[in-house]
């Protein structure tokens, strides 16, 4: 039986007359004695076919981008800039969208819906299932021409709309890379305390007094940010669910109505978060502390290890410790009666409007970007993870290296699945578990209130 995706291909085949070996060239930048390699039609063409010679593409191709311009991140520059010596009649207008979260959102969508033909966008995967629940995003998995670059990607980095199996957006470092989430260690703290880093919550628990008497505590977290707070449930939710399960199938059962928020499963899991407050295993005051502040607190030696992910490794590096300091990175330790601990997956992720202008010009980049060497000199440029597996070796930092193991389990952001409401209220429950204002059970009760409040009104995404 062939996949979908090989049926497509074979039909992009059979379109293009039958030629099904991508030709690699090389063509020289004017001046600069590089060399690339001259990219195909995204759909298994000749060089000729895909406009690998001038004239073959053409036009402006508008991007959208988070954040950053990328004008400024030279090894992504150079991504674009390669393109287009190869293809000098393209004229890129690369627009970065200022803001974060729903302020980005509201002006990326506000671009859209202005008629601008843009061709790209780069978004956090955060806002895949809305933006294809409002029919902004071209289904990819359904495009041939898109199999040869969605097939160089892991299927654990598509991502799709609700309930679909399709793909709509995937990363590349041209998009950021990818994130994952582990535990920070301050080992030269820890050897001071005789200890390693802890396996299981139970070690955890047994560090609380050696560290004490060096005036520290094992964790720091930055609940008074509230957006931080869904990590500590998605550390600990997985593990819980994974013994009778797929974590994933329980989160999308869950808000389907069909387990509670305030089943055994989650209750046991808000209660484990309970129990690091209650057990001296968070540093006091973590439910007020921000993200700024827990950085020093860790710095300072105030607590030994703090949970977050590699997106706080470099400001960490940059930092000032007061203490001895030595920085590693270990895997999250176990829930009782588990195996595994499950990282989580998050990036900024490269989708094409369902709208979308020079689409021919957008399929040829996006071969071209997320072929492994392309890919590698970007990692190697920025130091971002890849998801293609083999481009990660250009990345030196020794720190950011302890990372890559954690991929090979990780799994999408739950928060990505459930509703912004849902999200909301598991943020503010959570901090108030932290500050021990309230128990397990109540947070469950609470948030399922929210949900079925959801599924009453039809905002819920299964109503």
């Amino acid at each position: 039986m062939r996949s979908r995706r090989d049926v497509l291909k074979l039909g992009a085949v059979i379109a293009a007359g039958g030629v099904v070996a991508p030709l690699l060239a090389a063509c020289a930048a004017p001046g600069d004695g590089r060399t690339v390699p001259v990219p195909t039609d995204g759909m298994g063409g000749s060089p000729a076919q895909a406009g690998a010679t001038p004239g073959g593409l053409s036009g402006p191709v508008t991007v959208l981008t988070e954040g950053t311009d990328p004008s400024t991140i030279p090894a992504v520059k150079q991504v674009y800039d390669d393109f287009r010596t190869l293809h000098p009649a393209i004229d890129w207008d690369i627009r970065p969208i200022p803001g974060f979260g729903p302020e980005w959102d509201r002006l990326a969508r506000a671009e859209l819906a202005s008629g601008e033909p843009v061709g790209l966008v780069m978004l956090d995967g955060l806002f895949v299932r809305a933006w294809t629940r409002d029919g902004l995003l071209a289904d990819l998995g359904a495009d041939p021409g898109m199999a040869d670059t969605l097939d160089r990607v892991p299927a654990a980095f598509h991502l799709g709309g609700l309930g679909e199996t399709t793909t709509r957006a995937f990363p590349l470092a041209l998009s950021g890379g990818v994130q994952t989430t582990g535990l920070y260690v301050n080992q030269a703290l820890l050897d001071q305390a005789g200890l390693a880093p802890p396996r299981t919550i139970a070690d955890f628990k047994a560090m609380v007094a050696p560290l004490a008497a060096l005036g520290a505590a094992p964790l720091v977290h930055c609940s008074g940010d509230v957006s931080f707070n869904p990590l500590l449930v998605m550390w600990v939710l997985p593990m819980i669910a994974e013994r009778t399960g797929d974590p994933l199938e329980f989160v999308e059962r869950t808000i389907k109505g069909q387990i509670a928020y305030d089943s055994p499963e989650w209750t046991e899991a808000f209660q484990v978060i309970a129990d690091l407050g209650t057990s001296g295993v968070l540093l006091a005051g973590s439910g007020a502390t921000d993200y700024a502040t827990m950085q020093l607190l860790f710095l300072q030696g105030k607590a030994a290890m703090t949970y977050n992910g590699t997106w706080l490794r470099a400001p960490l590096q940059a930092g000032t410790p007061t203490v001895a300091f030595d920085l590693h990175v270990a895997p999250l330790p176990l829930v009782d009666a588990t195996s595994t601990a499950r990282s989580l997956l998050s990036w900024g992720g490269i989708a094409v409007p369902a709208a979308a202008a020079s689409r021919d010009s957008v399929r040829a980049f996006l071969e071209y970007a997320s072929r492994p060497e392309v890919e590698a000199a970007v990692v190697r440029g920025e130091q971002a993870y890849s998801p293609i597996a083999v481009a990660n070796a250009g990345i030196d930092d020794p720190v950011a290296r302890e990372f890559l193991p954690m991929f090979d389990d990780a799994i999408t952001s739950l928060n990505w699945l459930w509703e912004p409401e849902i999200d909301v209220e598991i943020s503010n429950q959570v901090q108030a578990l932290v500050k021990g204002s309230t128990d397990a059970a109540s947070v469950g009760a609470a948030i399922e209130a929210v949900a079925k409040d959801l599924r009453a009104s039809g905002r819920s995404y299964y109503s």
